[in-house]
């Protein structure tokens, strides 16, 4: 299917409304805007159709080129994370499933489905560009290798490191470099610990790791470790590839709605704008109004950046 056959299948199958089919540019005043697919979670069980053709319906009906696929997108599930990361004590439950989930990845077989996904997003004329990926305290070099490999496979040349700590980053290195596929880390709000991607120190460590490595800067998250995301940009943009957009407190205050919290959106997005720089906006929803449904909130993001680019 091309763009129009599939947006046509998404407002038939009640995915889209006649109105998304308008078509807006995912590319506003040079800046790129996109989604990672974690933010349309829960995604609707359609008949015949998997997650990627659902994410794929999804994106086109909002006129989204550009993709970052969420953690957990492929593979089987893993149990027992606290907050996305590892247990400090391991529990039956994550050991069993670590167990799983190693043995998949390290199968050559795992490729087949990277390849699958990778064909679909080119056939829809999706910019499939990135894929949240945490590398656990707990990973052995072959597995660094494998995941490496099934990016390869996926067809990116970034990904966005999600809860990976500082000190993996060392062991990350050497496959970065290898591949040609750069490690994007992305900071949370535990500023207090130093091996977690928070402060100021810890990024600006990390990026003299390797000259693979590179900064998916989320905005919402940064703020509430009480950094400053535009000074961020304007010292380190050449090192980032993309912004997650969302709105939280100062403080490790929680997310909120857009315009609600202390997150300078409209700030980061006119200063990536203005300064002509290739870093990609990408809506990250978080926060849940309770009002319609995550698509539905999902394209609400997406058309207030649209409105922010114009304004």
């Amino acid at each position: 299917m091309n763009r129009r056959e599939l947006m046509a299948s998404a407002v038939a199958l009640g995915v889209a409304s006649s109105t998304d089919a308008i078509a807006s540019s995912s590319t506003i005043r040079g800046v790129k805007i996109g989604l990672i697919t974690s933010s349309l979670r829960p995604l609707p069980k359609i008949p015949g159709k998997d997650d990627a053709d659902v994410v794929i319906d999804q994106c086109v009906a909002m006129d989204v080129e550009n993709v970052e696929l969420g953690s957990r997108f492929f593979g089987p599930e893993l149990l027992g994370l606290v907050r996305g990361r590892a247990p400090v004590v391991p529990t039956p439950d994550y050991l069993r499933t670590r167990a799983v989930q190693r043995a998949w990845c390290l199968s050559p077989g795992s490729l087949d489905e990277f390849v699958a996904v990778r064909k679909k997003f080119k056939r829809a004329g999706l910019n499939l560009f990135s894929i949240s990926n945490t590398f656990y305290d707990d990973c052995t070099d072959a597995e660094i290798d494998a995941v490496f490999r099934q990016m390869k496979a996926l067809g990116i040349r970034v990904f966005q490191t999600n809860q990976t700590r500082v000190p993996m980053g060392l062991r990350l290195a050497p496959a970065a470099e290898k591949y040609g596929i750069s490690a994007a880390f992305h900071p949370h709000a535990e500023i207090q610990d130093p091996d977690e991607v928070a402060s100021l120190a810890s990024l600006t460590k990390l990026l003299a790791f390797s000259p693979a490595f590179r900064v998916c800067l989320d905005i919402g998250h940064f703020v509430a470790g009480n950094n400053d995301p535009i000074a961020f940009l304007r010292e380190h943009h050449e090192r980032i590839t993309h912004i997650h957009v969302k709105d939280r407190k100062r403080n490790k205050g929680a997310n909120v709605a857009w315009g609600e919290g202390d997150t300078p959106i409209e700030e980061c997005l006119h200063l990536i704008r203005d300064k002509r720089w290739p870093i990609i906006a990408l809506t990250e929803r978080e926060y849940d109004d309770g009002v319609g449904t995550p698509y539905e909130q999902t394209r609400a993001n997406i058309q207030a950046m649209r409105a922010m680019l114009v304004s």
